[in-house]
């Protein structure tokens, strides 16, 4: 789970100079590798992308399109169709009872895909079912959601990529946990 939490944390967040970062060294690459084998899954590729494209295919998929926001970056968004409703509410709950709070500098709301990867990656090590239990209940229902629009609409490939794989690994740890 901690694989799933690092990458969905690195890859909602708007891109920065981190990401580049784990682009330019390979890292996210390596991460997205590692995770495939875990679940015997074909590595995907990443596209190179530069930093400003991924900057403006991310505010046209997540933060603002005047044709309609193809993919909010919300798990609440994608359980309830809204956002602010019953499914963050609960999100808030879990976050509480497990000790995790929002960093003073996040500036979101808590159902926000990056907060929910990060929150996924904290509790992998102590918590794995917890870690587990956010992954399937939340991240998934997003990914079964969105996951096609995203392939459909990025024009970059690079978001596309990670949805896919990130779907894909839901799935098996689902079935294989069933």
């Amino acid at each position: 789970m901690e694989w799933i939490g690092l990458i969905a944390a690195a890859t909602f967040r708007s891109p920065g100079k981190a990401l580049e970062r784990d682009l330019q060294s390979g890292s996210l690459q390596t991460a997205l590798e590692a995770l495939a084998d875990q679940y015997d899954l074909p590595p995907p590729r990443l596209p190179r992308v530069s930093l400003s494209d991924l900057q403006s295919a991310y505010v046209r998929l997540f933060a603002a399109n005047p044709e309609g926001l193809p993919a909010p970056p919300y798990a609440g968004y994608a359980l309830e169709g809204r956002l602010m409703g019953e499914a963050q509410e609960a999100l808030e709950a879990f976050y509480n009872e497990h000790g995790l709070a929002p960093q003073e500098d996040w500036r979101d709301l808590p159902d926000h895909l990056a907060a929910l990867g990060e929150a996924i990656a904290l509790l992998s090590g102590t918590r794995p079912e917890a870690a587990r239990a956010l992954a399937l209940g939340y991240l998934k229902p997003w990914l079964e959601r969105y996951a096609e629009v995203v392939k459909r609409e990025d024009s970059t490939g690079f978001y596309a990529t990670v949805c896919t794989l990130l779907k894909n690994v839901l799935e098996a740890e689902d079935e294989a946990r069933s």
